[in-house]
């Protein structure tokens, strides 16, 4: 049998399963009440994780365009978002494009559809803008997700479903200890993948790195 990198949803389960010395199933659909709950807890724990926003499910520069009824539909699946569009709307009639772009998500008045909200004007229609530039922080599936964040948040759901389980101090101290350790690498792991550099992306820190300094050569 080949080995894989990614954990499916049911491997995750059942490792939770056996957080609590419960026999592992074979399927999500098996009826078994703690692997349903298993099940749910590791979805919540997902989500709420995955709403941190990480490099791993996080999308730059998504552009977003108005439907007939100029409203800027997002999908389900958005957990948080934040327009980056630094001139995108117009202070006055005969300016240039300088104003910021302040929206946020928002559950359509019909209640059928998640849009971008005009915070500036109180409305989930833009009619002065065509293009709508945003950050955006997505719920994947378990499956989907990089191996270091699918670590930490299987361990993160196993400690919670161990605490609503088995009254065990000593059990809980040790769940608690792996989700603190899965949390340090995968910060650490998600930095790395993000290739962030302060002084790449910051001119300010540049310059004091690089700023001349008459000892240098000495």
């Amino acid at each position: 049998m080949s080995l894989s990198a990614h954990m499916t949803t049911l491997e995750a389960v059942n490792q939770m399963l056996r957080s609590i010395n419960e026999q592992a199933v074979s399927s999500l659909s098996s009826g078994q009440i703690d692997a349903e709950r298993a099940e749910a807890v590791l979805n919540e724990t997902s989500r709420r994780i995955q709403s941190e926003g990480w490099h791993g499910n996080t999308r730059r520069n998504v552009k977003f365009t108005p439907n007939a009824s100029n409203q800027f539909v997002v999908g389900n699946n958005v957990l948080r978002i934040d327009s980056v569009n630094p001139r995108g709307r117009r202070l006055s009639t005969h300016s240039t494009p300088s104003g910021w772009v302040n929206v946020m998500l928002k559950r359509s008045a019909d209640n059928t559809k998640w849009v971008l909200y005009d915070v500036d004007n109180d409305s989930e229609t833009i009619t002065d803008l065509t293009e709508i530039t945003c950050d955006v922080i997505e719920m994947l599936e378990f499956q989907n997700l990089p191996p270091h964040l699918q670590i930490y948040i299987y361990k993160a759901a196993a400690h919670e479903f161990q605490k609503g389980s088995v009254a065990s101090r000593t059990l809980f101290e040790f769940t608690r200890e792996d989700v603190e350790k899965a949390m340090i690498d995968a910060i650490q792991q998600d930095a790395a993948n993000s290739d962030d550099n302060m002084l790449r992306d910051n001119r300010a820190a540049w310059e004091v790195a690089y700023r001349y300094n008459p000892t240098y050569g000495s």
